[in-house]
């Protein structure tokens, strides 16, 4: 039990700042489609959690998502000194005028608050000043009575007190060293933002951003498409396999190809969006129908890739459109047929050859599946032409027998499940 409850606390420990992470991404998302200039993007992670240059304006977000139940804030709070101390290093080299510098929290702030000046654009901010300049002054002076005790309990040799304000004085140092003007750019251009959506709201928010422009069936498919590629595209700009700025073109891009495929038939084109998973090698009747034909390591490789892309790919055509599912069932029957063409003459002279030239024709009837029979075969719609689907496609079939490489593959394969059985 012990164990059990180390690992529930680990594994909720890092939930956290998963979530977080998460919300930034999608946040920028939002905020991407809120744009108001063509040239418009957005980056996480650079100047501030979300960065977003929309036009002549620079947004910097910090986002508050989680935080304690209940919680308020004033000018004593961390996550506000904190946020403070990411703008104060923007502006040390960046003109404060140039930026919107806004804090979205759950918190709540009373009514009394000093702070409540920042929920709109042109209440005066002297007063916040004023206090910000005390509460960092306080902070600062504490502080340093504190390392004065230190230095005597040191001679002393006794242990010294730990600093408090840990999470909070660097903001409080940066924000002193700010030039007056500085600071009252800074709040000028500061927004406090209390009204953000929450993270199980994500495909809400992008559904009514993209509700005018497509049709009611396809919300939910659409929605779920561009948080997918979403995604893929934040994680790829975090470890740099991408420029960090995503641009507004890009989204657009994407959203008008994917509303385009969905308003015609619903096959949409998926699967380079998506992080995909391992292969599976573990599928006894796949793995002996490339075993029985010695299969090479890279058609082995090939074959197992191209039939998880094209599993999922099914399954999100079947999960979005059920008009999908008897369509590909139809699909898989011009799919047998054109492999029995090919299958058949095979078979005409299997007694006449040896062991070894019908593997070596089962493996030239795979590479046919791989190389040649997108171009023999048509697609499943005219809008999709994704040769991978048609590959994995014959590799799905190969594991319930429907097809086969190996020309006496279905009596292989059922007489070793009847020794299996044995």
């Amino acid at each position: 039990m012990e164990n059990r409850n180390k690992l529930g606390t680990n594994t909720h420990s890092a939930i956290g700042p998963a979530l977080g992470y998460y919300y930034q991404a999608i946040f920028a998302l939002i905020s991407l489609m809120d744009s108001q200039n063509d040239n418009a993007y957005v980056s996480i992670e650079t100047f501030d959690d979300v960065f977003h240059e929309d036009g002549k304006i620079k947004n910097l977000h910090q986002l508050k998502h989680k935080t304690i139940s209940n919680a308020k804030m004033s000018i004593k709070h961390d996550d506000l000194w904190k946020t403070l101390k990411v703008w104060c290093d923007f502006i040390s080299i960046n003109d404060p005028m140039e930026g919107i510098f806004t804090l979205s929290t759950v918190a709540t702030i009373d009514r009394s608050s000093p702070l409540n000046v920042l929920k709109t654009n042109s209440e005066d901010r002297s007063e916040l000043d004023l206090l910000l300049l005390k509460e960092a002054n306080r902070v600062i002076d504490v502080r340093e009575k504190v390392r004065k005790e230190n230095l005597q309990l040191l001679k002393k040799r006794q242990k010294e007190k730990n600093m408090p304000y840990q999470s909070r004085y660097k903001g409080c140092e940066a924000y002193l060293a700010l030039s007056s003007s500085s600071r009252r750019g800074l709040l000028i251009n500061t927004r406090l933002n209390t009204a953000i959506f929450e993270i199980s709201a994500a495909h809400n928010e992008v559904i009514t951003r993209i509700k005018k422009n497509t049709q009611p069936k396809n919300h939910i498919s659409l929605a779920e498409s561009i948080i997918a590629w979403w995604d893929r595209e934040a994680v790829k700009s975090l470890t740099r396999e991408r420029k960090e700025c995503i641009y507004l073109s890009e989204l657009q891009e994407f959203i008008a190809r994917k509303n385009a495929e969905l308003y015609n038939d619903g096959f949409t084109d998926d699967i380079d969006d998506l992080e995909l998973p391992k292969p599976d090698i573990s599928h006894s009747v796949h793995t002996r129908q490339l075993e029985i034909i010695d299969a090479s390591l890279t058609q082995r490789r090939r074959s197992f890739n191209t039939e998880v892309k094209a599993r999922i790919q099914r399954g999100i055509w079947i999960k979005n459109n059920l008009y999908s599912a008897s369509k590909l069932n139809k699909y898989d029957a011009n799919l047998i047929e054109e492999w029995s063409y090919k299958f058949d003459e095979i078979r005409e002279f299997a007694n006449d050859i040896s062991q070894e030239d019908k593997k070596a024709r089962g493996r030239d009837l795979l590479d046919w599946s791989h190389t040649e029979a997108n171009n023999q075969v048509r697609n499943i719609s005219p809008h999709y032409n994704n040769p991978d689907l048609i590959r994995g496609s014959y590799q799905m079939l190969s594991k319930d027998k429907s097809i086969g490489w190996h020309c006496d593959y279905y009596i292989m394969i059922e007489e070793e499940g009847e020794e299996d059985e044995e």
